[in-house]
């Protein structure tokens, strides 16, 4: 009698093998964990319009940075590039919104030295042409409005005091312009002493004048007879006045008070310049120190690896985090398993629960990077040939590793010497998807391994670090 053929020691009849249906479960919770992503992400598939915007400089704006219509936002940065020594960014727009070629562009912040935007009025048409000519079209460039920053703000309110406290000349000019005023009196007396006839007429002519404001007084005093305890009591108030306003004059003239001590006190203005320039370098230690507190971003990574040689899957799991734009730390656990996997294949040769932990420094389309990979000491290059062009092959992206270079160990009874190098090509589908093959261990088995890599930002644990940052 034949022995009857348990389901575990094969495939069962017409049915699917154990690695598809580990396979199906595998692409099944991925599917699940992108559409989990995407809902609590609060991510949208909506059509874009990509507009172009020159200015001199962007200082404070990076990559997500939002863009904002009378305080709602519309939209966000998408790139921020050189080109022709002017700084240019690419505002990725909701493509409901009408933008015309008449826009205002400007940089804005939520405070003095708050979070910085992109503040958008989106024009409107003129008449005499039709509309859809006056749009602004995905593609379109636009010169953005340059804002006054603080640092220039300050320079000329530094210029400012210095033009009006000169070094004691101001006090120079005031006595030169009083010598002139008594010469002019010293010319006007001789000339009243030549014109004294003239000056008899004058009087004369004066008396009769009197004689008749003096029958139209009488008039003007029934109507002003009734106010007249109101007229005397501003007069008393303007010449109280007058007499502080005098008392006040004198004392500047003396030097007193703060407005005094800039006229005539050299110190006291050199005291307010240096005041100033002490203001700016604290604004600058605190842009300085709030700069590191923002710029911190940070990105969960799952990614999942099929071996198409050994028809298994790998999972990884890890973070990504950016300090500045141009530097990363990336830590990911590789090859994620646990005790009694169903998972196995004699030409799968990777270990386990392996850890890569690499930091990493980008230079426009190279990236750079060094430390461990796999539980081995290693080195990563990463390169984007077309970054700098329009089409759609700027998402391309190729890879190559090389770790475990004194490599000499028994692996399911295969011995391996060489170092283990890996080289591919991946496609930023977009800012969370990345799709790609490669080649792992060239030198001894030459698995090929397609890959799907999804990564999310996580703004809590970046506002962590930056608090950590802040702190040191």
């Amino acid at each position: 009698m034949a022995e009857e053929r348990s389901p575990i020691d094969g495939d069962e009849p017409n049915g699917l093998s154990a690695e598809s249906k580990v396979g199906l479960f595998v692409m099944a919770g991925l599917a699940i964990l992108l559409f989990s992503i995407l809902m609590l992400g609060d991510i949208h598939f909506r059509p874009m319009n990509n507009i172009n915007v020159r200015f001199r400089n962007v200082e404070g704006i990076t990559d997500k940075s939002p863009v904002k219509v009378s305080g709602v936002e519309v939209g966000s940065v998408k790139n921020i590039h050189l080109s022709d020594d002017e700084a240019e960014i690419t505002l990725s727009l909701n493509k409901s919104l009408a933008v015309y070629k008449n826009a205002r562009v400007r940089i804005r912040s939520t405070g003095i030295i708050g979070t910085k935007f992109i503040a958008l009025d989106p024009g409107h048409p003129n008449p005499g042409a039709s509309e859809e000519s006056q749009r602004a079209h995905n593609g379109d460039t636009l010169m953005g409005e340059e804002s006054l920053s603080l640092d220039e703000l300050m320079e000329r309110v530094a210029k400012s005091l210095d033009d009006v406290t000169g070094g004691g000349k101001l006090g120079s000019n005031l006595n030169a312009t009083m010598a002139n005023l008594r010469s002019i009196t010293d010319s006007l007396n001789a000339a009243i002493g030549q014109q004294r006839q003239s000056m008899v007429n004058i009087v004369k002519n004066t008396e009769e004048f009197t004689a008749y404001a003096k029958s139209v007084a009488a008039h003007l005093d029934d109507v002003l007879s009734h106010s007249k305890e109101e007229i005397k009591e501003a007069i008393h108030n303007l010449r109280e006045t007058l007499d502080k306003s005098n008392t006040i004059l004198a004392g500047v003239q003396r030097g007193e008070g703060t407005v005094g001590a800039l006229f005539v006190d050299k110190k006291t203005a050199d005291d307010v310049k240096e005041t100033v320039t002490n203001l700016k370098q604290t604004s600058e230690s605190a842009k300085e120190v709030l700069g590191r507190f923002t710029k911190v971003r940070a990105f969960w990574i799952v990614q999942a690896r099929r071996d198409f040689k050994a028809g298994v899957y790998h999972g990884d799991f890890g973070m990504r985090i950016e300090p500045r734009p141009n530097k990363f730390y990336e830590v990911m656990g590789q090859n994620l398993s646990t005790t009694g996997s169903s998972q196995n294949s004699n030409s799968d040769f990777e270990r386990t629960n392996t850890v890569t932990a690499l930091i990493g420094q980008n230079w426009g389309s190279l990236t750079a990077a060094a430390g461990v990979i796999k539980s081995r000491a290693g080195i990563e290059g990463r390169y984007r040939p077309f970054q700098n062009t329009d089409t759609a092959l700027n998402r391309v992206e190729v890879i190559a590793q090389g770790f475990d270079f004194g490599r000499d160990a028994y692996i399911k009874g295969r011995r391996f010497r060489n170092p283990n190098y890996t080289a591919g090509a991946r496609v930023h589908v977009n800012d969370y998807v990345t799709a790609g093959v490669q080649a792992e261990d060239m030198a001894e088995t030459t698995n090929l391994n397609g890959l799907v890599n999804i990564s999310f930002e996580d703004k809590d644990i970046a506002y962590l670090l930056g608090f950590v940052s802040f702190a040191r």
